[in-house]
């Protein structure tokens, strides 16, 4: 006996087969972020995996430029809260999540506040990678009563990471921050 398959099932097999992985890689959350990060990657943008909850304000501009010797970080001095000194470089991911921009802040040569501009379709999967890594966050609140956004923060062993809770609305900033308890304004209660 022989079978045959109707031609019928054959092309909407084949449509299945070709339409499904674009669908996937276009349509739902995974694949938008696999898409994003292979693409910054074949751009050559560089991957940052940064530890926020390690960092120390010992560590300095020529250790930093070490550890992450494919960093193009442009540095310059500029008087700002966080420091006398700024460097910056674009970036690709930061720790798996499509990211822009690295900002590093030195106070005398001490790294005083990281900051990690990130992509704002990526901050729930973010703020989801802390929950696992760090934990739950110490400061989170879902309204305030002055009407600024609420943050989550994450008291850490060298200060604190911190970032907005609850979806991000179109003027905000995408950003999380790591401060060292030496910035100001931090006091022994971080």
């Amino acid at each position: 006996m022989r079978y045959r398959i109707h031609p019928l099932y054959k092309k909407l097999l084949l449509l299945v087969i070709v339409i499904g992985p674009f669908f996937w890689l276009v349509f739902t959350e995974d694949g938008q972020w696999r898409t994003d990060t292979v693409l910054l990657s074949l751009l050559g943008r560089v991957e940052l995996n940064l530890a926020l909850e390690r960092l120390h304000p010992e560590l300095t501009e020529e250790a930093l430029r070490g550890l992450y010797p494919d960093l193009d970080l442009d540095c310059g001095a500029l008087a700002n809260p966080l420091g006398n000194r700024v460097c910056a470089a674009r970036i690709g991911t930061f720790n798996g999540i499509p990211a822009d921009r690295l900002t590093l802040f030195f106070d005398r040569d001490r790294l005083n506040a990281v900051k990690v501009n990130y992509r704002r379709n990526y901050h729930e999967r973010l703020v989801r990678s802390f929950h696992r890594r760090i934990g739950a966050p110490q400061g989170s609140d879902s309204a305030r009563d002055d009407g600024e956004a609420a943050t989550h923060t994450w008291r850490v062993d060298h200060g604190v990471v911190a970032m907005r809770a609850g979806q991000l609305g179109r003027e905000e900033e995408a950003a999380v921050l790591w401060l060292s308890r030496a910035a100001p304004g931090l006091g022994p209660a971080f």
